[in-house]
Protein backbone atom coordinates (compact mmCIF):
# COMPACT_ATOMS: atom_id res chain seq x y z
CA UNK A 1 0.00 0.00 0.00
CA UNK A 2 2.81 2.67 1.12
CA UNK A 3 4.62 1.68 -2.19
CA UNK A 4 2.03 1.88 -4.32
CA UNK A 5 1.04 5.33 -2.74
CA UNK A 6 4.59 6.65 -3.73
CA UNK A 7 4.11 4.53 -6.76
CA UNK A 8 1.35 6.74 -7.97
CA UNK A 9 2.99 10.19 -6.49
CA UNK A 10 5.74 9.89 -9.05
CA UNK A 11 3.08 9.01 -11.79
CA UNK A 12 1.10 12.34 -10.85
CA UNK A 13 4.20 13.96 -11.76
CA UNK A 14 4.87 13.08 -15.63
CA UNK A 15 2.33 15.68 -17.34
CA UNK A 16 -0.04 18.18 -16.22
CA UNK A 17 -3.09 16.49 -17.09
CA UNK A 18 -3.68 13.23 -18.91
CA UNK A 19 -6.37 11.00 -20.14
CA UNK A 20 -4.62 8.65 -22.33
CA UNK A 21 -4.06 5.37 -19.54
CA UNK A 22 -5.86 2.72 -20.73
CA UNK A 23 -8.14 4.75 -22.81
CA UNK A 24 -11.18 2.88 -24.22
CA UNK A 25 -13.20 6.10 -26.27
CA UNK A 26 -16.69 6.01 -26.03
CA UNK A 27 -17.68 4.70 -29.34
CA UNK A 28 -19.89 6.31 -31.54
CA UNK A 29 -22.04 2.77 -31.85
CA UNK A 30 -22.24 2.66 -27.93
CA UNK A 31 -22.99 6.28 -27.87
CA UNK A 32 -25.95 5.88 -30.01
CA UNK A 33 -27.28 3.23 -27.50
CA UNK A 34 -27.42 5.48 -24.78
CA UNK A 35 -30.71 7.37 -25.23
CA UNK A 36 -33.13 6.41 -22.42
CA UNK A 37 -30.79 3.84 -21.03
CA UNK A 38 -30.91 3.75 -16.68
CA UNK A 39 -27.35 4.09 -15.41
CA UNK A 40 -26.00 3.30 -11.91
CA UNK A 41 -23.45 5.29 -10.06
CA UNK A 42 -21.22 4.07 -8.12
CA UNK A 43 -19.85 4.58 -4.52
CA UNK A 44 -15.99 4.31 -3.78
CA UNK A 45 -14.08 5.30 -0.31
CA UNK A 46 -11.66 8.49 -0.07
CA UNK A 47 -8.48 7.02 -1.52
CA UNK A 48 -5.52 8.23 1.27
CA UNK A 49 -3.70 11.54 0.61
CA UNK A 50 -0.53 11.29 0.45
CA UNK A 51 1.17 14.47 1.90
CA UNK A 52 4.93 14.07 0.83
CA UNK A 53 7.66 16.40 2.52
CA UNK A 54 11.21 16.26 2.25
CA UNK A 55 12.08 15.47 5.66
CA UNK A 56 9.64 12.24 5.71
CA UNK A 57 10.70 10.89 2.46
CA UNK A 58 14.12 10.04 3.56
CA UNK A 59 12.68 7.60 5.94
CA UNK A 60 11.71 5.35 2.57
CA UNK A 61 8.64 3.33 3.67
CA UNK A 62 8.38 4.61 7.15
CA UNK A 63 8.28 7.90 5.31
CA UNK A 64 5.80 6.65 3.19
CA UNK A 65 3.12 5.46 6.40
CA UNK A 66 4.02 9.17 8.13
CA UNK A 67 3.05 11.04 4.98
CA UNK A 68 -0.16 9.01 4.53
CA UNK A 69 -1.30 9.27 8.21
CA UNK A 70 -0.48 13.37 7.85
CA UNK A 71 -2.38 13.67 4.53
CA UNK A 72 -5.35 11.42 5.90
CA UNK A 73 -5.48 14.01 9.40
CA UNK A 74 -5.26 16.66 7.07
CA UNK A 75 -8.06 15.95 5.06
CA UNK A 76 -10.16 14.93 7.36
CA UNK A 77 -9.11 17.98 9.87
CA UNK A 78 -10.01 20.46 7.53
CA UNK A 79 -13.18 18.37 5.16
CA UNK A 80 -11.15 18.85 2.19
CA UNK A 81 -13.66 16.82 -0.75
CA UNK A 82 -12.47 14.21 -2.77
CA UNK A 83 -12.76 15.23 -6.25
CA UNK A 84 -14.56 12.02 -7.04
CA UNK A 85 -17.46 13.77 -5.93
CA UNK A 86 -17.33 16.63 -8.57
CA UNK A 87 -16.61 14.19 -11.41
CA UNK A 88 -19.93 11.94 -10.76
CA UNK A 89 -21.66 15.24 -10.62
CA UNK A 90 -20.52 16.86 -13.85
CA UNK A 91 -20.19 13.54 -15.99
CA UNK A 92 -23.19 12.50 -15.41
CA UNK A 93 -24.78 15.20 -16.13
CA UNK A 94 -22.64 15.75 -19.20
CA UNK A 95 -24.13 12.40 -20.42
CA UNK A 96 -27.09 13.18 -19.59
CA UNK A 97 -27.18 16.23 -21.85
CA UNK A 98 -25.32 14.59 -24.61
CA UNK A 99 -26.80 11.50 -25.06
CA UNK A 100 -29.96 10.68 -22.68
CA UNK A 101 -28.86 8.58 -20.32
CA UNK A 102 -31.26 8.35 -17.19
CA UNK A 103 -28.87 8.41 -13.89
CA UNK A 104 -30.22 6.50 -11.31
CA UNK A 105 -29.40 7.62 -7.59
CA UNK A 106 -25.99 7.69 -6.22
CA UNK A 107 -24.99 4.74 -4.48
CA UNK A 108 -24.87 5.17 -0.60
CA UNK A 109 -22.44 2.49 0.34
CA UNK A 110 -19.26 1.79 -1.36
CA UNK A 111 -17.69 -0.60 -2.92
CA UNK A 112 -14.55 -1.80 -3.35
CA UNK A 113 -15.05 -3.75 -7.01
CA UNK A 114 -13.15 -2.59 -9.76
CA UNK A 115 -13.21 -5.13 -12.23
CA UNK A 116 -15.90 -4.75 -14.78
CA UNK A 117 -17.86 -8.09 -13.90
CA UNK A 118 -17.84 -7.30 -10.65
CA UNK A 119 -19.31 -3.97 -11.01
CA UNK A 120 -22.03 -5.25 -13.06
CA UNK A 121 -23.36 -7.48 -10.70
CA UNK A 122 -23.92 -4.49 -8.34
CA UNK A 123 -26.71 -3.26 -10.68
CA UNK A 124 -28.44 -5.72 -12.63
CA UNK A 125 -31.45 -3.75 -12.93
CA UNK A 126 -29.79 -0.97 -14.75
CA UNK A 127 -28.61 -0.65 -18.00
CA UNK A 128 -25.39 0.46 -17.20
CA UNK A 129 -22.76 1.07 -14.44
CA UNK A 130 -21.13 4.85 -14.27
CA UNK A 131 -18.33 4.01 -12.43
CA UNK A 132 -15.90 6.74 -10.99
CA UNK A 133 -13.36 6.78 -8.42
CA UNK A 134 -10.36 8.86 -7.37
CA UNK A 135 -7.00 6.62 -7.87
CA UNK A 136 -4.81 9.10 -5.37
CA UNK A 137 -3.95 12.39 -4.50
CA UNK A 138 -1.09 14.19 -3.03
CA UNK A 139 0.75 17.35 -2.09
CA UNK A 140 4.53 17.06 -2.89
CA UNK A 141 7.77 18.99 -2.87
CA UNK A 142 9.88 19.73 -6.03
CA UNK A 143 13.45 18.24 -5.53
CA UNK A 144 15.29 21.21 -6.26
CA UNK A 145 13.20 23.49 -4.49
CA UNK A 146 12.18 22.05 -0.88
CA UNK A 147 10.29 25.08 -0.36
CA UNK A 148 7.57 25.08 -2.91
CA UNK A 149 4.70 22.34 -3.39
CA UNK A 150 2.92 20.92 -6.12
CA UNK A 151 -0.57 19.02 -5.86
CA UNK A 152 -1.73 15.78 -8.23
CA UNK A 153 -4.98 14.36 -8.25
CA UNK A 154 -6.10 10.81 -10.65
CA UNK A 155 -9.14 9.46 -10.97
CA UNK A 156 -10.09 6.43 -13.14
CA UNK A 157 -14.03 6.13 -14.76
CA UNK A 158 -15.54 3.26 -16.78
CA UNK A 159 -19.00 2.88 -18.66
CA UNK A 160 -19.89 -0.63 -18.46
CA UNK A 161 -22.89 -3.12 -19.50
CA UNK A 162 -24.54 -4.40 -16.91
CA UNK A 163 -25.87 -7.05 -18.62
CA UNK A 164 -22.41 -8.41 -20.41
CA UNK A 165 -19.72 -6.85 -17.97
CA UNK A 166 -18.20 -5.57 -20.92
CA UNK A 167 -16.43 -2.26 -20.14
CA UNK A 168 -17.65 0.07 -22.66
CA UNK A 169 -15.62 2.83 -22.06
CA UNK A 170 -12.31 3.56 -19.82
CA UNK A 171 -10.19 6.12 -18.92
CA UNK A 172 -7.52 7.27 -16.14
CA UNK A 173 -6.85 10.89 -15.87
CA UNK A 174 -3.72 12.38 -13.86
CA UNK A 175 -3.84 16.08 -13.34
CA UNK A 176 -1.67 17.97 -11.10
CA UNK A 177 0.24 21.04 -11.28
CA UNK A 178 3.77 20.61 -11.16
CA UNK A 179 4.67 22.77 -14.20
CA UNK A 180 2.66 25.53 -12.50
CA UNK A 181 4.54 29.02 -12.52
CA UNK A 182 3.15 29.90 -9.13
CA UNK A 183 3.93 27.33 -6.91
CA UNK A 184 2.83 27.77 -3.58
CA UNK A 185 4.70 26.79 -0.41
CA UNK A 186 3.24 23.77 1.43
CA UNK A 187 2.48 26.50 4.80
CA UNK A 188 0.32 28.69 2.37
CA UNK A 189 -1.17 25.65 1.22
CA UNK A 190 -2.52 24.66 4.77
CA UNK A 191 -3.27 27.84 5.63
CA UNK A 192 -6.97 29.13 6.56
CA UNK A 193 -8.02 25.43 6.64
CA UNK A 194 -6.44 24.14 3.76
CA UNK A 195 -8.10 26.79 1.64
CA UNK A 196 -5.75 26.86 -1.08
CA UNK A 197 -5.17 23.03 -1.20
CA UNK A 198 -9.05 22.77 -1.41
CA UNK A 199 -9.36 25.10 -4.56
CA UNK A 200 -6.49 23.18 -6.07
CA UNK A 201 -8.15 19.75 -5.86
CA UNK A 202 -11.41 21.13 -6.83
CA UNK A 203 -9.39 23.06 -10.14
CA UNK A 204 -7.86 19.34 -11.00
CA UNK A 205 -10.76 17.83 -10.89
CA UNK A 206 -12.61 20.11 -13.14
CA UNK A 207 -9.72 19.57 -15.13
CA UNK A 208 -10.38 15.60 -15.24
CA UNK A 209 -14.20 16.39 -15.86
CA UNK A 210 -13.17 18.13 -19.21
CA UNK A 211 -10.54 16.00 -20.01
CA UNK A 212 -12.45 12.55 -19.46
CA UNK A 213 -15.87 14.58 -21.26
CA UNK A 214 -13.96 15.18 -24.73
CA UNK A 215 -11.45 12.57 -25.05
CA UNK A 216 -13.35 9.47 -22.98
CA UNK A 217 -16.98 9.95 -23.31
CA UNK A 218 -16.35 12.19 -27.01
CA UNK A 219 -19.39 14.64 -25.85
CA UNK A 220 -19.57 17.65 -27.80
CA UNK A 221 -18.18 20.79 -26.56
CA UNK A 222 -21.01 22.67 -26.19
CA UNK A 223 -22.41 19.78 -23.56
CA UNK A 224 -18.84 19.78 -21.86
CA UNK A 225 -19.13 21.55 -18.19
CA UNK A 226 -17.07 24.96 -17.89
CA UNK A 227 -14.66 25.16 -15.00
CA UNK A 228 -16.08 28.27 -12.71
CA UNK A 229 -14.58 31.24 -12.32
CA UNK A 230 -14.03 30.95 -8.92
CA UNK A 231 -12.26 28.07 -9.41
CA UNK A 232 -10.21 28.35 -13.24
CA UNK A 233 -6.86 28.98 -12.04
CA UNK A 234 -6.59 29.17 -7.98
CA UNK A 235 -2.55 29.10 -8.35
CA UNK A 236 -3.09 32.17 -10.43
CA UNK A 237 -5.14 34.04 -8.20
CA UNK A 238 -3.02 33.25 -5.52
CA UNK A 239 0.19 35.07 -6.97
CA UNK A 240 -2.15 37.73 -7.54
CA UNK A 241 -2.74 38.44 -3.78
CA UNK A 242 0.86 39.55 -3.82
CA UNK A 243 1.88 36.12 -2.69
CA UNK A 244 5.79 35.61 -3.71
CA UNK A 245 7.35 32.13 -3.75
CA UNK A 246 9.11 30.90 -0.42
CA UNK A 247 12.86 31.83 -0.33
CA UNK A 248 14.00 29.49 2.41
CA UNK A 249 13.95 25.83 2.64
CA UNK A 250 11.37 24.98 5.10
CA UNK A 251 12.67 21.23 6.14
CA UNK A 252 15.88 19.73 5.97
CA UNK A 253 17.11 17.75 2.47
CA UNK A 254 16.46 13.78 2.36
CA UNK A 255 20.02 11.90 3.24
CA UNK A 256 18.97 10.01 -0.13
CA UNK A 257 16.54 10.51 -2.96
CA UNK A 258 13.19 11.11 -2.04
CA UNK A 259 11.51 8.34 -3.31
CA UNK A 260 11.92 5.46 -6.08
CA UNK A 261 9.31 3.50 -7.47
CA UNK A 262 7.69 1.05 -10.74
CA UNK A 263 4.90 1.71 -12.73
CA UNK A 264 2.48 -0.17 -11.33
Amino acid sequence: MKAASLALVMMLFIAPASAKDQLIPLSEADSAQLNGKTVAITLHDRPSFVAMTAGKAGFGLFGAGAMISAGNKLVEQNQIADPAILLRDQLSIALTNAYGIVPLPLDTTPTKATKPKDLAKLHPEADYILDIRSAGWNHAYYPTQWATYWVGYSAQVQLIDTKTGRQVSNAACNANTNKHPNSPSRDALLANNAQLLKDVTINLGWTCVQLLAKEQFNIPAENIPAIPASHENPLAAYAAQGAQPPALIEEAAPAEPTATSQQP
